[in-house]
């Protein structure tokens, strides 16, 4: 049956992740890199959310590849996102020992959209280009807080994917991303309910 971009769900996942370099050094043997996210779409309206979700990668060396299970670790989805969805991927070095760092990072998230007003913003309906705008300077607020705790950060994409495209929301492309320091595969894909095999994203009021 054809995909439907009216009605039918998406996901956007990281379905595997390479850590190319250490930023603390060649002594250091392994670290535990994290993935955080934020996603906003169109389907939102006057009551916007943001999609967050985070992934910790314990122990891996230098050059490993950390494969997820099923379709991947979830970035968005599987939901039907409207006109479009935005989302920006943070990819940090974890060098605190904090044993529920998700959870700092999900407060920091919410207090930072809070801030920056992206409820009003989205609400507003500026369209998909306003709604990446902004969460660029999310990622970068969130980013520059983890420093200051001592993390390090490795690599940061952002992106959107419209339904009016000719290929609606460029449903089954595959997108490696990366630079000197981490890499990871982007899928975007039809799917109608979440696998359960890692943490789904959370809606998180704005």
């Amino acid at each position: 049956m054809p995909f439907d971009p009216n009605n039918d769900k998406i996901a956007i996942t990281v379905p595997k992740f390479t850590l190319l370099k250490h930023v603390d050094g060649i002594f250091q043997r392994y670290n535990e890199p994290y993935i955080t996210s934020v996603a906003v779409d169109a389907a939102g309206g006057a009551n916007p959310k943001i999609d967050f979700n985070f992934m910790p990668f314990p122990k891996v060396a230098k050059g490993g590849t950390v494969t997820m299970l099923g379709d991947g670790h979830l970035i968005y989805g599987p939901k039907n996102p409207g006109d479009f969805v935005a989302i920006a991927v943070l990819v940090m070095e974890n060098d605190q020992d904090i044993r529920d760092l998700g959870k700092q990072i999900e407060t920091v998230v919410q207090s930072k959209a809070v801030d920056l007003g992206i409820k009003a913003v989205v609400a507003a309906n500026p369209g998909y280009a306003a709604v990446l705008g902004i969460l660029k300077e999310l990622t970068a607020l969130v980013a520059g807080f983890q420093k200051e705790n001592g993390d390090d950060e490795l690599f940061r994409t952002e992106g959107t994917f419209l339904k009016g495209h000719p290929v609606p929301y460029h449903i089954n492309r595959s997108y490696e991303l990366g630079n000197d320091f981490a890499s990871l595969s982007l899928n975007v894909i039809p799917l109608m309910e979440h696998n359960l095999q890692g943490p789904p994203p959370k809606s998180l009021a704005i």
